[in-house]
């Protein structure tokens, strides 16, 4: 749980409430025989130790006054060491007020060194004043324990601020990596469905006044791959789009074909793992959409291999080469290639073309190679 304002609110009001241990004191002072000057000065000590006990709970501990932290505690404990040395043994010792201040006013160390100073101190005024080394070695222990179950509390508080912090910063790595996830998804989605639109829609409109009936084919397509792709972005935001190869595929060689490039796929791959399939697939899509929309190529290859323990897919063309664009696709498959331990490259051909290869190890030995002609 948070430690929101409300909480640190009541935990000071909670602390403040330790002051209701000074009514046996209190009421001591009223009743018993004491000399009006030794009434009179106790009940001004009790009253100056309730006014920085509050003080030091509801200012200087995690508030305004945070420097006066040292200073709240000497006082404190010079208000105490008068009072106890000015009243009888069987009033017993308020030292513990004392204590528990320190035992909050700084980091562990430091405070369990200043327990222990005032845990000595206390059992020394004990002796002081006329009790035996019995009670005031028990003073000594009460008081220290006191102060070390403080440190805990401290502590423990400390690290439930830190759990908090680190769900907090949890949720928001979740967020982001989901809204990495949507943006590469729908770029892989959509990217080689537009540009099939496109492609198609310039067929028509060209083929629109000389052919209506070729002209309303690919409008019908148009429509087709619409849908498909409307599907593709709905799956995609409920995070249950698994692509497969085999659709994928064929995908590719509908895109290709509207876009005048011979397309040739060869399959030389067992049953693959669901997870490792997704990503070959994002593989083939991303390929073939950066073909069609910067390669200018007249041939496209497209091959999977499953040998060695590895799967690998290879997406060559015969186009004008050069160097990749650094977009979002190939980053969104590289990230998606690197959470699976494989690599990517994306590299021009010595004569010509391009090539994207990505390669990812298998969990284990597939069954024997099947080679499936497409």
């Amino acid at each position: 749980m948070a430690l929101n304002r409300r909480w640190i609110k009541l935990g000071r009001l909670f602390m403040v409430a330790w002051l209701a241990f000074l009514i046996y004191p209190i009421a001591a002072l009223l009743t018993d025989r004491f000399s009006a000057e030794a009434r009179v000065n106790g009940l001004l000590l009790l009253l100056a130790l309730a006014l920085t006990w509050c003080w030091f709970w509801i200012r200087v501990v995690a508030g305004p006054d945070r420097r006066l932290i040292v200073p709240a505690v000497v006082v404190t404990t010079l208000i105490l060491t008068v009072f106890t040395l000015r009243t009888p043994p069987q009033y017993g010792s308020l030292f513990l007020y004392a204590v528990i201040m320190a035992g909050v006013a700084f980091r562990w160390p430091r405070s369990v060194a200043a327990i222990l100073i005032l845990s000595v101190l206390a059992s020394v005024i004990e002796f002081a004043r006329g009790e035996s080394v019995t009670r005031s070695t028990g003073q000594f222990l009460n008081d220290l324990l006191v102060g070390l179950a403080a440190v805990a509390g401290c502590l423990l508080v400390e690290a439930n601020q830190q759990l908090s912090l680190a769900r907090e910063q949890i949720a928001r790595l979740a967020v982001g990596e989901e809204r990495l996830r949507f943006a590469r998804d729908l770029h892989d989605l959509l990217g080689q469905s537009l540009s099939v639109i496109a492609l198609k829609s310039e067929l028509a409109g060209r083929l629109i006044k000389s052919a209506p009936g070729l002209a309303a084919h690919e409008v019908g397509d148009i429509e087709t791959v619409a849908r498909e792709a409307l599907r593709e972005v709905r799956d995609a935001v409920t995070g249950y789009r698994q692509p497969t190869l085999s659709a994928e595929l064929a995908g590719a060689r509908e895109a290709l074909t509207a876009a005048a490039i011979d397309c040739h796929i060869d399959q030389e791959h067992a049953g693959l793992p669901p997870a490792i399939e997704a990503v070959l697939a994002w593989a083939v899509r991303e390929g073939v959409t950066n073909v069609m929309r910067h390669s200018q190529a007249k041939r496209c290859a497209i091959r999977i291999i499953n040998k060695d323990g590895h799967a690998t897919v290879d997406v060559v063309d015969d186009g004008r080469g050069g160097q990749p664009e650094a977009g979002s696709g190939l980053r969104g498959l590289e990230e998606r290639v690197r959470e699976r331990g494989g690599t990517l490259i994306a590299e021009p051909l010595p004569h010509e073309g391009f090539r994207l290869r990505v390669t990812l190890p298998l969990p284990q030995m597939s069954a024997p190679v099947d080679r499936v002609p497409v």
